[in-house]
């Protein structure tokens, strides 16, 4: 299983590039702190970077994959997912690079979920693996894509729909209810990365002198 940080957005709520934020005891910005979230899953025997195409000089040297956006126009995740699998073989585990608080016990969810599907009599294909909330929304950045799942995210992409969420049809879908955790915050605003450092400075106080 490939893992994959989705690091291609622009961060225009956010102000500068998030993928290259680093919060405090992170040990280097948030695509580090990514890639050594998915190198811990033991599933996960190689890691790759989505990203645009000015973004490659800055991540070479990282014993990654680098897979820079193939479709024009403006980045979205929907078009590096697309190019992540076009570029990969097998399934892809697919995480945004500004979840500051995700933790490994997270993803083994849905890891534990996908192998719980195969092994069912299934009458659909597995396409998907990814949460759900209480609501109904499916944290589609934060999920594990077969290789199957490609054609209908190349569809939507040609159609110009750019929800993922909506792009699988349900029944190809393995859906994991969200636990209530803040690992599923993310950092699309200043505000929201002031939030988040306030939440992991109060998880790790600093040690008495």
């Amino acid at each position: 299983m490939t893992g994959l940080v989705l690091a291609g957005g622009l961060s225009s709520r956010f102000g500068s590039d998030k993928s290259r934020v680093v919060v405090p005891g992170g040990a280097g910005d948030m695509t580090d702190f990514s890639l050594r979230l998915l190198s811990s899953l033991k599933e996960v025997n190689r890691l790759a970077v989505s990203c645009r195409p000015e973004q490659t000089a800055a991540l070479k040297g990282r014993n990654v994959i680098l897979i820079p956006d193939e479709e024009s126009g403006r980045p979205t995740p929907l078009k590096g997912l697309v190019a992540a699998l076009r570029r990969l073989s097998g399934p892809v585990l697919a995480i945004p690079c500004d979840l500051p608080l995700m933790t490994p016990d997270i993803l083994e969810m849905l890891i534990r979920a996908r192998t719980t599907a195969l092994s069912e009599k299934r009458e659909a294909v597995l396409l998907r693996t990814t949460f759900i909330d209480d609501e109904g929304f499916l944290e589609s950045l934060i999920g594990i894509y077969e290789s199957g799942s490609l054609p209908f995210l190349e569809e939507a992409l040609h159609q110009g729909r750019l929800g993922i969420w909506s792009a699988i049809p349900a029944s190809g879908n393995c859906l994991v209810p969200r636990p209530d955790s803040p690992a599923f915050l993310n950092m699309n605003t200043p505000e929201e990365y002031d939030r988040a450092v306030s939440l992991l400075s109060s998880k790790n106080p600093p040690a008495a002198p």
